[in-house]
């Protein structure tokens, strides 16, 4: 037992992730990538719990997806505008931004995927290869709902389809039209912004209840959040001294509209799904809070402190848990435990189900990550089609 607990002391973890810790990493976007995974995770596992207790996890639930997709096009948007301004324009610069972001994302993806394809082979007799066949296309989801099959993968679609066609326009607005990258930059997100508002307009406007129930989970409503990321990396890039400007007030602004979300939520102002706030507002202010907490936590560069090393391992392996968490884990391995043969006590039942929720889930996810997702994607640097994108590629390590 004690061999046990020695494998898992702090100091023991920080060691595995030796090599990822000692890189140059910005700590303020761990945190924020730490605080989108927990809240996900918690959201998902609030449904283990009854009403009552379950009632309370709406205060300290918020839209973790939504954080990862600005921050997501933060990242990756800034790579692209350096790869734009620094190269001469050639499509192989967007094959190579391609191969990168695909091999950081889609071995991972394919192989739960895959894992959970034969599980339901097996154990599901409506389950069929032509349903889940979408989800290999990230097609699960375009401008309709997700199948009953690893729902949590929608956010997935909204990623890769929006990294393979805003980048696309981008490029084609600069090679062919021959617009400078600011400028087409610009153009592309202040298009996609105003594109996607106004067909959630359209679901207000037309009182559609069924679309209003199920628009957040499709990729045609969602990619504007993406954007939002992508216009923090524009303004970061093209305007730092302002980026740099205020940042302790933006960081305050931005806590000020989560909360100001929160407390609309909690108190019920808006219960109606066809609101104008629910349907237009709600996601599109969320984007705009995270995207203004960005200028100050992009800055803040190290933990003083021993335990941010922490925030920073659950930072790294937060892809991971985001793929393995809810299905695998919590649909497949947990529920298909026989608790009753062991107790019928439901006060013992529900704190060590949700307890190994959370344990299985870290560690399946440092295993995913040190074994599988780190390896493919090294892999990258062997695929990119010049020196200068090589280079890149290992940069990108550290996202």
């Amino acid at each position: 037992m004690k061999k046990f607990f020695d494998t898992i002391k702090l100091d023991n973890l920080y060691r595995l992730f030796s090599k990822e810790l000692s890189h140059n990493r910005i700590f303020g976007l761990d945190i924020l990538r730490f605080f989108a995974i927990t809240t996900v995770i918690i959201a998902h596992g609030r449904f283990i719990f009854p009403e009552k207790i379950d009632d309370y996890f709406k205060y300290i639930i918020f839209d973790g997806v939504t954080i990862f997709f600005v921050l997501s096009g933060f990242l990756i948007g800034g790579i692209l505008i350096k790869q734009l301004e620094n190269n001469t324009l050639r499509f192989s610069l967007l094959l190579d931004f391609w191969v990168k972001r695909w091999f950081r994302t889609l071995p991972v993806y394919f192989l739960i995927l895959t894992i959970l394809t034969i599980y339901y082979s097996f154990a599901d007799p409506a389950f069929s290869l032509g349903i889940i066949k979408k989800y290999y296309f990230f097609c699960q989801n375009l401008y309709y709902p997700t199948p009953g099959y690893f729902e949590e993968s929608w956010s997935l679609s909204v990623e890769e389809w929006f990294y393979l066609t805003v980048p696309l326009l981008i490029f084609i607005l600069a090679a062919v039209f021959k617009f400078k990258p600011k400028t087409s930059v610009l153009i592309t997100a202040l298009a996609v912004l105003f594109f996607i508002s106004f067909l959630r307009y359209n679901i207000y406007a037309e009182k559609d209840l069924q679309r209003a129930l199920s628009f957040n989970h499709q990729v045609l409503y969602r990619l504007d959040s993406i954007m939002y990321g992508v216009i923090g990396a524009y303004l970061s890039y093209y305007y730092s001294k302002l980026w740099k400007s205020i940042p302790l007030i933006l960081l305050i602004a931005g806590i000020s509209i989560f909360l100001i979300q929160k407390f609309i939520f909690v108190s019920g102002i808006c219960p109606d799904p066809l609101h104008l706030y629910n349907i237009v507002f709600e996601y599109s202010l969320t984007s705009i809070a995270t995207l203004i907490l960005l200028p100050f936590l992009s800055n803040l560069k190290k933990s003083k402190y021993k335990i941010g090393n922490l925030v920073t391992i659950i930072s790294l392996i937060s892809y991971s848990m985001y793929l393995t968490h809810m299905t695998l884990i919590k649909g497949i391995i947990l529920k298909n435990i026989p608790w009753t043969d062991f107790t019928t006590n439901y006060h013992i039942i529900l704190p060590v189900f949700y307890f190994l929720y959370w344990a299985l889930t870290i560690v399946f996810s440092i295993m995913l990550y040190k074994f599988f997702e780190v390896p493919t994607t090294n892999l990258r640097e062997r695929f990119v089609f010049s020196r200068k994108s090589k280079t890149a590629a290992i940069k990108l390590n550290n996202l």
